[in-house]
């Protein structure tokens, strides 16, 4: 399926394809997860979240590693090293308009960690709680 905003996506439950982002000064091969409805509808909140994801992130980068770090302090007791800790693997844009990052980490590789925009919110936990 084409989209003008998202380009070529393949379908499998969800609309997906993959791409290179930079994150935290890192580039990252990640999957791009379009959240489908029984229509199969992309929504226009969804294509303007994938317009500005890579900006919003690039703006809130010291906030968004402080999270992460505090979180695995609280959570696990732990500090981690953002570039060797965790590896970012999908960007998922929720109908609700949410969109999140999802990360696989050697910490907790049963629930992984997601960091999730909502309604201007940042917000950080496991995948479950996104997903």
């Amino acid at each position: 399926m084409f989209d003008e905003i998202f380009g070529q996506l393949e379908h499998k439950y969800n609309l997906y394809k993959y791409e290179t982002i930079n994150l935290f000064g890192k580039d990252y091969k990640v999957k791009i997860v379009v959240e489908l409805d029984e229509n199969d509808t992309i929504l226009e909140i969804q294509q303007k979240n994938y317009k500005e994801y890579l900006e919003y992130i690039d703006e809130n980068k010291e906030k968004i590693i402080d999270l992460i770090k505090q979180y695995f302090l609280d959570i696990y007791n732990e500090h981690i090293d953002i570039e060797s800790d965790i590896r970012p693997v999908t960007i998922y844009f929720s109908r609700d308009g949410s969109w999140g990052i999802l990360f696989d980490t050697n910490i907790d590789e049963e629930n992984g960690l997601v960091v999730f925009i909502k309604d201007s919110k940042l917000s950080i936990g496991t995948q479950d709680m996104f997903i």
